[in-house]
């Protein structure tokens, strides 16, 4: 039999599912629908406790114990972070608050940057840089300045965080960045916050 015939007699290879069927079986898609689920269960959980005071009633100065690691899954979610921030700052003032608001947003980060990393390569290569808005294009993705000044635009810190999970941006420098970065975001929440909170 020459090769000829055993290239014909050989099955035929199965051609690869379409995307939207490797996004179903995708642990990306489950992870999100997670994450969703649990920000959503959250802030839910923080409105049956009543708010500021019903959380600062039942946990007391541990109540960053229990905002922290919600702000950090909330603010992965598609549900506004910005309602367990504003708690934390009612609950410990400007400075430790922010100092929280902080933390939370920066955990955020690190969770949002650590999912896309694990999921990214389920679905191909990276996604192509044309897709991004052209104030983005014109910086490298792993440059700080895209890194740090991106995060100000709207929906900036998930843009930033997404993509630099995607092209592998070092994890040490995505970290730095987002700690600069964050450190203005917070203070100015905080500080409106406050503001808020003193009117009569």
């Amino acid at each position: 039999m020459d090769a000829r015939a055993e290239n014909d007699a050989l099955p035929a290879p199965f051609p690869p599912p379409p995307r939207w069927q490797r996004w179903l079986r995708s642990r990306g898609l489950r992870t999100a629908l997670l994450v969703v689920a649990a920000g959503w269960l959250l802030v839910r959980a923080i409105d049956a406790f009543g708010g500021a005071d019903g959380i600062r009633e039942h946990f007391g100065p541990a109540a960053g114990l229990v905002l922290l690691p919600a702000q950090v899954v909330v603010a992965v979610s598609p549900v506004p972070s910005e309602i367990v921030a504003a708690i934390q700052v009612a609950i410990y003032g400007f400075w430790l608050g922010s100092a929280l608001c902080w933390l939370g947003w920066l955990g955020a980060a690190f969770l949002e940057y650590g999912l896309v990393r694990w999921t990214a390569g389920e679905l191909g290569a990276p996604v192509s840089r044309e897709r991004l808005p052209a104030l983005l294009r014109r910086l490298p993705i792993d440059h700080p300045a895209y890194l740090i000044l991106a995060r100000f635009l709207p929906f900036g810190a998930h843009v930033v965080n997404v993509t630099a999970g995607l092209h592998g941006v070092a994890l040490g420098r995505f970290g730095w960045t987002a700690a600069v970065a964050l450190v203005p975001t917070s203070m100015f929440f905080a500080a409106v916050m406050r503001g808020i909170l003193s009117l009569p």
